[in-house]
This record gives C-alpha cells, sequence and structure tokens, in this order.
C-alpha cells in the first residue's frame, strides 16, 4: 500500500496512458497499415479492367454498381446496386470481404469508384478491380527553348 501511496502521482498519469493505447490499438480502426501498398496498383493502372477482361478472371464475381452507370448487365457474376455514401456499411464490408472472386466497381464517375477503391483496399479488402482503361497520355514533354540558363 505504501507502493501506491509513494508513486500516486506516476501512476495517476501512467494508467491512463496504458488504458488510451490499448483502446488505440484494439479499437475500430478499420484501415490496414501501409497505405502505399494498397495504393500501388493505381499507380501501374492493374486495379483497371475491361468488362471482356474482368469476364475472363476466375472465382466468383461480385460487381458492384454505385449508380445509374451505362454497365448495367454482365453476364457472368453476381451483381448489386450500392450507393457511394453506404458502401462502408458492415453488411457490405462483410459481403465484399465473403467474396472469394474478383470484385468489380462500376460507375459513371471514374473519380468516385477510384476514391471507393481506395477505401476498400485500405481496408483490406482484395481482388478490387475498377471498370475502366488505363489513360495513355499522349504528348511528348518538349522543355522552353526561347528561355535559356
Amino acid at each position: 500500500m505504501s507502493f501506491i501511496k509513494k508513486y500516486r502521482f506516476i501512476l495517476a498519469i501512467v494508467v491512463p496512458i496504458l488504458i488510451l493505447i490499448i483502446f488505440r490499438a484494439y479499437g475500430s480502426d478499420n484501415f490496414k497499415p501501409d497505405a502505399g501498398k494498397w495504393a500501388a496498383p493505381s499507380l501501374t493502372g492493374t486495379n483497371l479492367v475491361s468488362a471482356e477482361n474482368f469476364s475472363s478472371l476466375h472465382g466468383k464475381k461480385l460487381i458492384i454498381i454505385l449508380d445509374n452507370s451505362r454497365y448495367s448487365n454482365f453476364a457472368d457474376g453476381i451483381s448489386c446496386i450500392i450507393p457511394p455514401d453506404s458502401i462502408l456499411l458492415k453488411t457490405n464490408i462483410k459481403l465484399m470481404k465473403k467474396n472469394d472472386g474478383p470484385i468489380l466497381l462500376v460507375s459513371s464517375e471514374s473519380s468516385s469508384a477510384a476514391k471507393i477503391w481506395m477505401i476498400l483496399s485500405q481496408m483490406g479488402v482484395r481482388y478490387l478491380y475498377i471498370l475502366g482503361e488505363p489513360e495513355v497520355l499522349k504528348y511528348e514533354f518538349r522543355p522552353d527553348t526561347i528561355a535559356r540558363p
């Protein structure tokens, strides 16, 4: 008991900090570490797939339609309409993580599909693709010849 009386000020600081560390470590933080690793496919363009290439992928396919896009009918796979604002509901996350095959995000706006792809990939959803084609840059860098050093 004399130990507690002797170090009560230090314990009053250390114990709450330890409790906060435990809450932080085992809290509801859904994002996995190393976001750079999860974002790498977006830099290389491997997260983009066309409708023909997606049908050639193996496994149980899940097509998530984010809005009323022109791609509403797919021959193979389970398709479901999930609005972007409800993509992070537990039932939707469980549906995506339970799927064994590739998941395709379909949207008429590629920016909203890219945002949702980034969030879901950081949360650990695997085999996630966006319907689209990789962008090909059609310009060549030409330095300014008028200004000289």
